[in-house]
């Protein structure tokens, strides 16, 4: 079909090969990021030091239909209590895990949480709080961490890494499996902080 409309020689040739490839390179791009890979901003602190605001990541949208999501994954995610804005927080529980707060630590099925991501001040991981009146959730809720709380099945548990400045599942509650857009896996931008995540 392309022998037909394609010029057999000179500059229009060369135009419509030029033109072709740019059309068949936007068409793979639009498709690459409504199905495999997409950049996404971030907006707030509420991942720092991990990820600070303006930072760039790249999202693997098909990973997670290969294996189960894991505690620790950085994952995006629509968040329906919020009018279904995109988030960016860690997965801290999994699926029918208890989940308590001890001592400004977090307890997974009664043993303590890597806290190796979390803000540090002065050298000290930050400390985990429940969710307070203060920022707008009750301490009724049961999500609060307020008291030990299992995670439903089919959902997850998520926190910023700035534990202290985060809006996350210690205040709205739990991220279904459909929820989940990806998972972050690699930061592009700036520069000084591109790598793996």
């Amino acid at each position: 079909m392309l022998r037909k409309i394609r010029p057999q020689s000179g500059a229009r040739r060369t135009i419509f090969d030029y033109g072709l490839m740019v059309v068949v390179a936007v068409a793979l791009a639009i498709v690459v990021q409504a199905f495999i890979v997409k950049p996404y901003l971030i907006p707030s602190s509420s991942m720092a030091d991990t990820l600070v605001p303006g930072q760039r990541v790249l999202v693997d949208r098909v990973v997670y239909r290969f294996r189960l999501v894991r505690r620790g994954d950085i994952i995006v995610f629509r968040c329906a209590p919020l009018a279904n804005t995109v988030l960016i927080k860690r997965v801290v529980g999994l699926p029918g895990d208890l989940l308590a707060l001890q001592g400004g630590r977090l307890f997974v099925d009664g043993a303590p949480a890597a806290d190796t991501f979390v803000d540090k001040i002065h050298g000290v991981s930050e400390p985990t709080d429940p969710a307070d009146l203060y920022a707008g959730a009750a301490l009724d809720t049961p999500w609060s961490l307020a008291r030990p709380y299992r995670v439903p099945a089919g959902h997850y548990f998520v926190m910023g890494d700035n534990r202290s400045d985060s809006n996350d599942s210690r205040y709205w509650g739990t991220v279904p499996r459909s929820a989940i857009i990806g998972q972050a896996f690699f930061t592009y931008w700036p520069l000084g902080r591109i790598g793996g995540l």
